[in-house]
């Protein structure tokens, strides 16, 4: 079933809320709205919100961020090159896999990526970011360019997780930049964004439109909701403490997992 426009509108604001408060792509919250609201298969489900996430939904949450300096574009367009490459292999897989299979399997990433969350040191957001000024250009170190290098490999992985998902990975990139590359909460979150700006998702959407697991209807009314609620979620964002918010998030996300197992195997 499909639901009304109204509907489908409110849903894609609720997404956008968490693209600019969380620095998300939508998909983590867009797939499991559009199964178990409107009644999509969870391989239908996950191209229509590949589809959401092509246009530049998120530049206004990412304009946000911007203006109180807490992007690294550098960083943030080796994430995009990464997930690109990365997400088509994931979307070979994901229409492989059973439909039981997979929706089980979304679960189990939604946990992890909470998990991941959760572990981020206490009062890591609230410190001072690790990176340093933006590098680029000619007076990179080797140190530097070695550190690209590795932000570039994650982000293949991180891309594949999207592709098989249907997400755009920022519930991975965010605390894999906080974790392993020293970025304070905001600026992960904003540096997230620019990775997720680009039509990183372009090449596995093109294989779930290839196999008919596209929902061009609802995905064009949800573009809308997404890119207000991005914006408001963005400023909303910067007002709060990262830590209350990132452990709220992240408990909500665990436990949604948890019911997308027990859907999928249990029930």
């Amino acid at each position: 079933m499909a639901g009304g426009a109204v509907e489908i509108l409110l849903l894609g604001l609720a997404a956008g809320v968490l693209v600019g408060l969380m620095g998300l792509g939508g998909g983590v919250i867009a797939v499991p709205m559009l199964v178990h609201l409107l009644g999509f298969t969870q391989h239908r489900a996950q191209g229509t919100s590949l589809f959401v996430l092509l246009p530049p939904i998120g530049l206004g949450a990412l304009r946000e961020y911007w203006i109180s300096g807490d992007v690294d574009v550098l960083a943030g367009s080796t994430c995009a090159l990464g997930a690109l490459v990365g997400g088509y292999g994931g979307s070979v897989l994901a229409l492989w896999l059973p439909a039981r299979q997979l929706k089980a399997m979304f679960g189990i990433f939604l946990m992890l990526g909470a998990i991941l969350l959760l572990r981020q040191a206490d009062g890591a957001a609230e410190l001072k970011d690790r990176t340093g000024a933006a590098a680029g250009g000619p007076t990179m170190t080797a140190a530097e360019w070695q550190r690209l290098a590795a932000v570039f490999l994650a982000a293949c992985v991180v891309g594949a997780f999207g592709g098989l998902f249907g997400v755009g990975g920022g519930i991975l990139f965010v605390p894999l930049l906080v974790l392993a590359f020293g970025f304070a909460q905001h600026r992960a979150q904003g540096t997230t964004l620019v990775a997720l700006v680009p039509p990183t998702g372009l090449l596995a959407f093109i294989n779930y439109a290839r196999a008919g697991q596209v929902d061009w209807r609802v995905g064009l009314l949800l573009m809308p909701g997404v890119f207000l609620g991005g914006v408001a979620g963005a400023r909303l964002a910067l007002r709060l403490a990262p830590r209350p918010m990132r452990l709220l998030f992240a408990a909500l996300v665990f436990l949604a997992g948890l019911f997308e197992v027990y859907d999928s195997w249990i029930r």
